[in-house]
């Protein structure tokens, strides 16, 4: 990652230099201050004329000065540069993720991808600041220290550049094997309690209700005492390093004190130098400071390295290289050469305009390898037609709309768009064309406005406020402000099947995909559901995922499914004159509730 690092320094050469000739100045600043000031006080004490100090009162305030001016630009300058990479390593990260299969995607917990976009990546971003620039800017010094003293004397050009790289080699090192170990436990730890406090969160209401305040608490302090057990550690470590860079520093001043009073003695070096000599050399050592803190810090940058490959890297291989479909490539691996595909990307903006119909061809799917979710089932969707899947749970019918979205590729068989694969379309294109409404309706802690605006950023508020109305959430028309609260919580459950209705019109898609839409509601709601998607269905192509079998006389194709294949097609009608399993599926549901 160190490396990336350094391919995304070179995008930013200027800035990078910049930084680094900014961080060195505050440090020769520092030097300079020190120097000058040590001068002063010694020419001070010999009582000399007031207009023999101006030069040097001078020196000593443009130092002050310009060691805070260069110490807050480079800041500036360096944090910028440290954010426009953690801008590329967050976009590039995210990139890689949304090529992945959904597939993937579920099998990791949300504090485990949390931790891994934000906290990984945010502790990457320290990499250039307490490492790289570091590094540079000591030697930087170094060079410049060993230099500036060999116009005075070599030894001491020797000397105190040697304490300075033993200062620079062994105190880091030592910090990196006293603080061995615990990244992977610091990572593992933070990310139990993101994992922790997501789920706990969630679940909220369930605790208060359940009345188990007691046994959260307790395991957010087992939680919590490992994070500080690896502070305490990192605490105790720095506290050592610190101690060793200011024995080091005090040693470098000490060395060059011994080595330079023989000069003052012999007339070599002017009196009033000596202390300012001292003191320039004991301020070189600042630019050591910051490494072994960045090192006591090293272990969680190569766990966060290493976590963020492993998200990036395998995953490619776990959840697209095995679902590749008869064709032998994944949706973001298709032969670029390839005629159909020139064909297929060419037509890309006509698929858009036009009116398409959706096809499976002999499509097989599996989620786990040990049994297919579906086997070789063919079906179309013409334009403008009505069809409905339904079957008992586990037949296969979500998995449908998976594989027709996109999110999955499918194992065997093809998937087409008019003479298009499906896997040769640009996807984003392609899901414009869908609007799915899903059981359960994802509605972010925002307002009424913002949750509606994501299907049409350019929407006007009257237009949402009739929209509104339209599908029947009037309450709400005048209210486009209302937070609506994690996940939707201020509103029903039909309700938010009714927002989702309003999405879907507000896109303006082709084609409705409704999984179990009515699920788990009472017959009134799921009634005034369903009216206002007749109502507004219009043209459009729709496929609709039940087990409830309501409004099936107004379908012009329905598909049967048991485990993973379509056993009847047809219309209502003709699949109750042919008494199969639709019809006996019917003649259940009557007998238990009304249709």
């Amino acid at each position: 990652m160190t490396i990336r690092l350094l391919t995304y320094l070179k995008q930013h050469k200027g800035k990078a230099l910049l930084a680094l000739l900014l961080a060195a100045g505050t440090i020769l600043a520092g030097m300079g201050l020190m120097t000058s000031s040590g001068y002063l006080i010694s020419r001070a004490a010999e009582r000399p004329m007031i207009v023999d100090l101006f030069m040097v009162t001078a020196a000593v305030r443009f130092f002050g000065i310009s060691r805070a001016v260069v110490r807050y630009f480079e800041r500036v300058v360096s944090h910028d540069l440290t954010f426009r990479i953690l801008l590329r390593i967050r976009t590039e990260f995210y990139e890689r993720l949304n090529a992945f299969s959904q597939k993937w995607m579920m099998s990791k917990r949300p504090g485990e991808m949390l931790t891994g976009m934000i906290s990984d990546i945010e502790t990457l971003q320290n990499v250039y600041l307490r490492i790289i620039s570091p590094v540079i800017v000591a030697i930087i010094i170094c060079a410049v220290t060993a230099i500036l003293l060999m116009f005075i004397d070599p030894m001491l050009a020797l000397s105190v550049p040697a304490i300075f790289i033993i200062n620079g080699l062994l105190v880091p090192f030592l910090a990196l094997r006293l603080a061995r170990g615990t990244g992977k436990t610091d990572r593992r730890a933070r990310g139990r309690l993101k994992t922790f406090l997501m789920e706990r969160i969630q679940g909220m209401h369930d605790s208060l209700w359940l009345e188990n305040k007691k046994a959260v608490l307790e395991d957010f302090g087992e939680v919590q005492k490992d994070i500080d057990g690896v502070q305490h550690r990192n605490a105790a470590t720095s506290g050592v390093v610190e101690g060793l860079n200011t024995l080091f520093a005090n040693l470098g001043a000490f060395v060059a004190l011994v080595l330079a009073i023989p000069l003052v003695l012999n007339g070599q070096l002017p009196p009033v130098m000596l202390a300012a000599l001292v003191l320039g050399v004991f301020s070189s050592f600042e630019a050591l400071q910051a490494l072994p803190n960045a090192f006591v810090q090293y272990d969680s940058y190569q766990e966060a390295t290493n976590s963020l490959r492993s998200l990036a890297e395998p995953a490619r291989s776990d959840g697209d290289e095995k679902n590749m479909g008869q064709h032998g490539h994944t949706e973001a691996q298709m032969p670029e050469s390839s005629p159909d595909t020139n064909k297929s990307r060419s037509s890309n903006e006509e698929l858009i305009e036009a009116h398409p119909c959706i096809s499976f061809h002999e499509v097989s799917f599996s989620y786990d390898q040990e049994r297919l979710a579906v086997a070789d089932i063919t079906f179309e969707l013409p334009p403008g037609s009505r069809n409905a899947v339904v079957g008992p749970t586990g037949s296969g019918k979500s998995t449908i709309i998976n594989l027709m979205t996109g999110f999955w590729p499918p194992a065997g068989g093809v998937i087409r768009l008019d003479d298009h694969l499906l896997g040769h379309l640009d996807m984003h294109s392609y899901r414009t064309l869908l609007s799915v409404v899903s059981q359960d309706t994802f509605i972010f802690n925002r307002t009424v406005k913002e949750n509606l605006r994501i299907a049409n950023p350019g929407v006007s508020d009257e237009q949402l406020e009739r929209l509104l109305c339209r599908v029947g959430l009037d309450f709400l028309a005048d209210r486009l402000e209302l937070e609506l609260g994690s996940q939707g919580m201020k509103l029903s459950g039909g309700e938010r099947q009714l927002f989702a209705l309003a999405r879907a019109l507000l896109k303006e898609s082709r084609i409705w995909v409704f999984d179990e839409v009515s699920a788990n509601m009472d017959v009134g709601t799921e009634r005034k559901i369903l009216d206002m998607l007749w109502s507004n269905l219009h043209d459009r192509t729709l496929l609709m995922i039940t087990h409830r079998l309501v409004d099936m006389e107004k379908m012009d194709q329905i598909l049967v499914m048991d485990e993973g294949r379509i056993v009847e097609r047809g219309s209502h009608e003709s699949l109750i004159k042919a008494k199969g399993r639709y019809a006996k599926m019917y003649v259940q549901q009557m007998e238990v509730l009304p249709v």
